[in-house]
């Protein structure tokens, strides 16, 4: 007891000193043990600063921050205490000595174990998916982002599929607005806490019924985040995969090259692996199962009784191959005559009787018009050519019906136009060890990536191909799945599922977030030329604007950034060799000899995705926002309505137009319950904040009548809205509201002394 007395007398005095000495009481004894760093902040660059805001003080502009000297002003946190005439009066939060600066020269701060108002503003979005809900890409810190998305979705997620930074040492991550390097003695510790943090919201996201959760990773922090995962998920099954990203390898210091990675696959609730088609590739330790069953081909040339040409005449015809023997040309007419090598085929073609192995004239098991409608249908195949015939199958009545119950699934057609079912190309759960050509980022990420914006403005972007596959094991069989990728980078995520969807004509949404961060050598650069964050010039080369956006319109729309259609398919077409019958020559002898043969050759990797161009682009929709923080006084002043409506509207599943003021209140029933909830809280809630004394925006108390004013406001909208409902067709939506919510709304207001006046409006 006095212990605990000890920490409340420790927060009367610093609730940061509190709250360390009680992380270091109950700090952890066994496990993942790391020192946890300090709360992170993040700096809302185009806020207007006011009083009571936490700052830092920039350098003059052309110059760079020192990082590395905490005595340098921009390191240190201040308070705003005062602003008069465009100058901020400062109070150092450590020391208590007061500074002043230039509004210009300050930038707020958020840190994130303090509560804030987020915003969302719309910057850009494409539409081409009809009535499909929208994909979302947020620009903005995750970690806010995360807390809004939890408002709108938490229990309800899917998947989350996300890509962290590594923290290999090199400078390819912030932490406090730094980056951090390999000579940080504490890269470790920062890199741990700024992972668990978000992982925590992550698992607030996370349905836990059914859902999962991956995450990928390289050598460099495998151990540390898989401890940490097994923390923060006691509950979950928890897998690694070790799978394929450069093939050519990636140099290590004095070691082996990298070729691979890793991926931990974290299952919660009824969370299972879908049997998938899969290539040779993927049947690594991998035994066959032999209760897969297979469409039953059969032979077209007839067998048991009823065998020989007289037994049926009208099914004595030729079917004409292409010399290749690939493909089929043409079916001919039933033959009466006695000489069936008069007729002559098509030019470059040849002619398939049917004829028994021992030479004598039968007939096929269907008659000749049956036969086009099967072939056409796809339920005809072609053998190997061997000695100037191929033998011909075809699919009886009872396995097209299969086909057509879905018993066996469509995923595919040979050259020769015959359907490929599922089962034939095995469906199977593959091991641990994914070794696949389309995986190596730089056939499905540099490559694709350049062919979109003419070269990759993103260092080791993701193979399009293996996040597809792997979110593929999780949501095939899920057409309406949410994902949220909240390490968005350049976009592959989302591009991902809209491939996904386009194999199965899905709705699958996808979520983004991503910051706006350049580069360590931009950052210089542009500093040099006397610009910040909040120039345009800066934020224009911003991850999120300048490639995760732009990706996502240039996909979806089938062109790159200077609008030219997009070459290629996605097949993935990748450099194998294929094996065919040929003859050597003998030198000895002179004489040819059979021999299996093996060319080098391009085919697709994805055989059911080739004939997909990128130039068709994707019927989806699509939508860009700016992650703000809003003033609490405004947001409860009911002044933010623009930006709290989207965050309405992705809860009511990102369907349909975002609510607007100015055009009325106009939306669907989706999220109606939403924004009248919204409506209620803010009288409630945030209102009650203001009239407790809190300052308005002119730093000033409310008095009695201004209080009014707010709350007169409220009611007001209350009332819009409820009279814009019943102005809608579906008015019993509107008589339920009003009948429902109104009743609730007053009795909460006479339960509130503060408010209990407004019930007699």
């Amino acid at each position: 007891m006095r212990l605990e007395d000890l920490m409340e007398r420790a927060a009367q005095y610093d609730e940061n000193l509190a709250r360390d000495i009680k992380d270091y009481v109950h700090g952890r004894k066994y496990g993942l043990v790391y020192e946890a760093s300090k709360p992170e902040f993040v700096r809302m660059w185009k806020k207007p600063v006011v009083r009571g805001d936490i700052v830092n003080i920039l350098p003059p502009r052309g110059v760079m921050e020192d990082t590395k000297n905490e005595d340098d002003p921009s390191e240190i946190v201040y308070k705003v205490i005062a602003i008069s005439e465009g100058v901020a009066t400062l109070r150092n939060e450590k020391t208590g000595e007061t500074v002043t600066a230039s509004v210009d020269d300050i930038v707020a701060l958020a840190r994130f174990d303090k509560p804030i108002y987020a915003g969302l503003k719309e910057i850009g979005r494409v539409e081409r998916g009809g009535d499909k809900p929208y994909h979302v890409v947020i620009n903005g810190e995750n970690y806010h982002a995360l807390q809004t998305l939890v408002y709108a979705y938490q229990g309800q997620v899917d998947c989350i599929y996300i890509d962290p930074p590594y923290n290999t040492g090199a400078t390819d991550w912030k932490y406090n607005n730094n980056y951090v390097g390999k000579d940080d003695k504490y890269r470790h510790s920062k890199w741990l806490t700024f992972m668990e943090d978000r992982l925590r919201l992550a698992k607030k996201l996370l349905n836990p019924k059914d859902s999962v959760l991956i995450v990928t990773i390289d050598e460099k922090e495998y151990l540390r985040l898989g401890l940490l995962l097994e923390q923060l998920f006691p509950e979950a099954r928890i897998q690694m995969v070790s799978t394929l990203t450069n093939s050519r390898g990636v140099a290590r210091e004095n070691g082996f090259a990298r070729v691979d990675e890793y991926i931990y696959i974290v299952q919660f609730g009824d969370s299972s692996v879908s049997r998938l088609p899969l290539s040779d590739e993927w049947r690594v330790n991998i035994k066959e199962d032999k209760r897969v069953t297979h469409l039953r081909w059969s032979m077209l040339i007839r067998s048991g009784s009823h065998f020989l040409r007289s037994d049926s005449v009208n099914q004595f015809y030729p079917v004409f191959i292409n010399n290749d023997g690939k493909s089929i040309h043409s079916v001919g007419e039933p033959y009466y005559g006695d000489n069936r090598n008069e007729i002559i085929p098509p030019k470059g073609t040849f002619a398939v009787w049917p004829l028994r192995k021992d030479g004598n004239e039968g007939n096929w098991q269907i008659s000749n018009t049956n036969l086009r409608k099967l072939i056409a249908s796809g339920f005809v195949m072609l053998g190997r050519l061997s000695k100037g015939t191929v033998p011909i199958y075809y699919l009886k009545k009872g396995e097209i019906a299969k086909v057509y119950n879905g018993t066996y699934k469509i995923c595919g057609h040979r050259a020769d136009g015959s359907i490929i079912s599922e089962t034939e190309v095995r469906s199977l759960v593959t091991g641990t060890q994914w070794r696949i050509g389309s995986h190596d980022a730089s056939i499905g990420g540099t490559s694709l990536l350049k062919g979109i914006f003419g070269a990759s403005p993103f260092t080791y972007p993701k193979s399009l191909y293996a996040v597809h596959d792997t979110l593929r094991f999780f949501v095939n069989d899920k057409p309406n799945a949410l994902v949220i990728d909240f390490f968005g980078g350049s976009g592959t995520t989302l591009h991902a599922v809209n491939l996904l969807n386009a194999e199965d004509q899905g709705h699958r949404k996808c979520i983004l977030v991503t910051n706006n961060e350049i580069s360590e050598d931009e950052e210089i650069s542009l500093t040099a030329q006397g610009l910040r964050p909040t120039d345009q010039k800066w934020d224009d080369l911003g991850i999120a604007r300048y490639v995760t956006w732009p990706r996502t319109v240039c996909s979806i729309e089938g062109h790159d950034i200077k609008r030219k259609p997009l070459k290629g398919n996605y097949g993935c077409p990748i450099e194998t060799y294929q094996g065919y019958d040929g003859y050597i020559v003998d030198p000895e002898t002179g004489k040819k000899k059979r021999k299996k043969l093996f060319e080098k050759v391009k085919k697709p990797f994805y055989p059911e995705l080739a004939d997909h161009k990128m130039s068709d682009g994707f019927e989806e929709n699509a939508i860009f926002f700016d992650l703000e923080y809003l003033e609490p006084s405004v947001v409860s002043a009911d002044l933010a309505f623009d930006r709290i409506a989207p965050i309405l509207w992705l809860a009511g599943g990102c369907k349909g137009e975002i609510l607007q003021r100015q055009k009325g209140y106009v939306i669907g029933e989706t999220y109606v319950l939403q924004v009248f909830s919204d409506l209620m809280r803010g009288l409630l809630g945030d209102y009650r904040i203001i009239m407790s004394s809190e300052q308005n925006n002119s730093g000033k108390p409310l008095d009695e009548n201004g209080m009014k004013k707010v709350a007169e406001s409220a009611v007001s909208s209350t009332i819009t809205f409820v009279n814009g409902i019943k102005k809608r067709a579906d008015y019993h939506f509107g008589e339920y509201i009003e009948n429902h919510y109104l009743n609730t709304f007053v009795d909460l207001v006479k339960k509130d002394q503060n408010l209990q006046w407004l019930t007699d409006k």
